[in-house]
């Protein structure tokens, strides 16, 4: 025999323009499945409600003409109180639907108030990450002490939260939350932990033994918050608990790990965004973590907020160019209050004056997105601060050769460079892709570093020089025997190169930009980008100063063979006869 548990919940459903879309009262109605056991049937306050109303009326009327009977079903609610699902966000009162026929007695539900916690109610609903979710609930079965780290603003508390509640079942003695956002003193650390798990201190011992001394036989989870700037002590003592209490687990936040003995690290990803070369329409771009975010985020300041097929285009774009960092949608969505999702894409070049005025409860570094940067700034060293600002001068990532050349000088040495990308990786300022062993920086990163470089113009120098020597060396690869290769490397470090002429022609080096096109002719040729040759070439030969005969020549052919290849043959003609022919 099948046993059914059932939940039901009534909530808001949003009109897309297409149809209605009811993505969080969906996921409100799978945990209140979720807190129930077979054959029991639980309700929401909002369903139940709606239910005593029906029993008056004998049903209800909707706006989309569906009509509710309960004319036939004869059936009680018990009260079971406000509870706490395992979503975090504030308590709901359920109720249990009792009925002739019906199984009558449960064990106690599973919601949050079965295990003894201290797990903060959260005020909005956790959205997206299941995949990463299941995959961390996984590793925390294998690994004793799991490290959460990310880029500032990329949900660790808000994951691990949520991974701590879903699994709060497996731990008899509960789930306990150290909030360490605000201390500074290491000498308090053992002392806030037990204040967050309600240990009383004991004559004649350290607080470390009394932590040791109450944790050694529970079966519990801590969570450690915020660790960034107490990352040595927090290493200590969490190796001490871990090697003296055998049924502990601790998952820790930080902007980098522990190290410690039998750590885990986990990187928390960006939520899903949409690409910019797809045309999503308002239901297409619901299936985006980033973007679902932004809607529920931007309905709770403005009501009358609404995705249409108008505004789609510059809300995938929004969600976009912030990586998907969950802080920085909200701070963005804050915003529909007095702007269009078009405005707000508009200004996002300025986004360090735009996305301010977060919550007033939040940490201070969490109210703008300049707070939130400054904080993960202040704890590097003045190598790791320089080498940010530096490597931002690069588009599309780079590789470790490039960093090398491009960001190397008296200050920091070339050996240098591979330490301090490790530790800037670890410290979540940029990602390392291990399957194209390449480095990159999200965007707002970017723009961060960029307004903190210094001696800008010599860095950008540099960076043109090194892309320069590539391409002379990429030349005559490109129609040799590896071109295949070489048609790899320049694809990589495209947006570089570009970056790299426009920099050229922007700062009276026009002629070091047009030996860059004219080595990547064939490579824009063989891709088909015959519009980005034509376009940079155009504004390489529009630009003031001159270019050497020879050199003009080479790429006005190949702005010939583009227009040519477009079909564009009248323009064609026209440098031709720039070149001498008829």
């Amino acid at each position: 025999m099948i046993r059914v548990r059932i939940g039901i919940h009534s909530g808001n459903a949003e009109w897309s323009s297409e149809r209605y879309m009811g993505y969080i009262t969906l996921a409100r109605t799978a945990r209140i499945m979720e807190a129930a056991y077979g054959e029991q049937i639980l309700i929401s306050s909002n369903t139940h409600s709606l239910s005593l109303e029906a029993s008056k009326t004998q049903s209800i009327k909707e706006s989309n003409n569906i009509s509710l009977s309960l004319r036939d079903f004869e059936a009680e609610f018990r009260d079971l109180g406000e509870r706490r699902l395992k979503d975090v966000i504030e308590p709901i009162r359920l109720f249990q639907i009792e009925s002739e026929g019906l199984r009558k007695e449960f064990p106690p539900l599973k919601t949050l108030d079965a295990r003894p916690n201290n797990l903060p109610i959260q005020l909005t609903s956790f959205i997206g990450r299941e995949k990463e979710m299941k995959f961390v609930k996984d590793e925390l079965k294998n690994n004793r002490l799991l490290t959460l780290t990310g880029t500032g603003g990329a949900g660790k508390t808000r994951f691990a939260l949520q991974t701590a509640a879903d699994v709060i079942d497996e731990f008899e003695n509960g789930v306990w939350f150290v909030d360490l956002s605000a201390l500074k003193d290491i000498a308090l650390l053992s002392t806030t932990m037990m204040n967050a798990i309600g240990i009383k201190e004991e004559s004649k011992k350290t607080s470390d033994e009394t932590l040791v001394d109450y944790l050694k036989d529970k079966e519990t989870l801590i969570i450690l918050d915020n660790c960034e700037q107490l990352i040595n002590a927090c290493a200590l003592l969490t190796e001490k608990l871990l090697s003296s209490c055998p049924k502990l687990k601790i998952i820790s936040t930080s902007r980098e790990s522990m190290n410690c003995s039998g750590e885990f690290t986990y990187r928390i990803p960006p939520l899903t965004h949409p690409d910019s070369n797809q045309n999503n329409t308002p239901e297409e771009l619901t299936q985006y973590e980033s973007v679902r975010l932004f809607i529920e985020r931007a309905l709770s300041v403005n009501p009358n907020f609404r995705v249409t097929n108008e505004n789609a285009p510059a809300l995938a774009e929004v969600c976009l160019k912030l990586d998907g960092i969950p802080l920085a949608l909200e701070l963005a969505a804050a915003r529909t209050k007095v702007l269009s999702i078009e405005k707000i894409h508009e200004r996002l070049d300025d986004r360090f004056n735009l996305l301010t005025g977060g919550k007033r409860t939040a940490l201070p570094r969490q109210q703008t997105l300049r707070a939130l940067i400054d904080w993960s700034y202040d704890l590097l060293s003045e190598n790791e601060k320089i080498l940010w600002s530096r490597l931002s001068v690069f588009n599309g990532g780079w590789t470790l050769e490039a960093a090398e050349e491009v960001c190397s000088d008296d200050t920091i040495d070339k050996n240098e460079i591979l330490d301090l990308l490790s530790q800037l990786t670890e410290k979540s300022v940029i990602i390392y892709d291990v399957t194209k062993d390449r480095y990159r920086i999200l965007e707002s990163m970017k723009q961060y570093g960029i307004e903190k470089l210094s001696g800008g113009k010599e860095i950008f120098l540099q960076h043109l020089n090194y892309f320069l020597k590539l391409s002379k060396k990429a030349k005559p690869e490109l129609i040799g025997e590896n071109t295949k290769f070489w048609m790899h490397i320049i694809e990589a470090d495209h947006n570089n190169f570009l970056s790299a002429i426009e920099w050229s022609v922007n700062n009276e080096n026009k002629e070091t930009g047009a030996v860059i096109s004219n080595a990547l002719g064939s490579f824009w040729s063989r891709m088909g980008q015959y519009s980005t040759g034509i376009r940079l070439i155009e504004i390489i030969l529009e630009s003031s100063g001159s270019l050497s005969k020879l050199l003009k020549g080479d790429i006005l052919n190949w702005i010939g063979n583009f227009r040519i290849s477009l079909g564009d043959n009248e323009q064609a003609k026209k440098f031709g006869r720039k070149l001498g022919f008829k």
